[in-house]
């Protein structure tokens, strides 16, 4: 009797802890794509998803985020680069969300000096960087 009741006791713990840790869920996906010709130009995007619910139902947080470059040839035989960056914090409550977005383009000449450098920040303002 004593050893179905040890038993007994044993299952039920090992049955509520396994309860518990199930509520504690985080997933994550992520993609990357990269394309590269031999003239030097190409291009990345990368995205990545993440969301985490630590206890079901609304309390889910998803976080996502994406960075994609393209590089190409220009009328100069150099090249312009172009950058984009974005990231979205989505948490219960509007006060907690978050996004972000910044935009860089480069413009190279055919002996790789820089002819012209733009950066926009959260703002949306594009400004040309020295």
């Amino acid at each position: 009797m004593k050893r179905l009741i040890i038993g007994m006791t044993a299952a039920m713990a090992l049955a509520l802890t396994g309860t518990a840790r199930a509520d504690d869920t985080k997933t994550t996906e992520s993609k990357t794509t990269v394309k590269h010709s031999e003239d030097g130009t190409g291009s990345v995007k990368s995205e990545k998803k993440a969301k985490s619910d630590p206890k079901g139902g609304m309390n889910a947080t998803t976080d996502s985020s994406t960075y994609s470059k393209d590089v190409d040839k220009n009328t100069m035989g150099g090249t312009t680069t172009k950058v984009e960056k974005k990231a979205k914090h989505d948490a219960p409550g509007m006060a907690s969300d978050s996004k972000l977005e910044s935009k860089e383009t480069i413009e190279k000449d055919a002996s790789g000096n820089v002819v012209k450098h733009e950066k926009s920040g959260p703002d949306g303002k594009t400004v040309e960087v020295k």
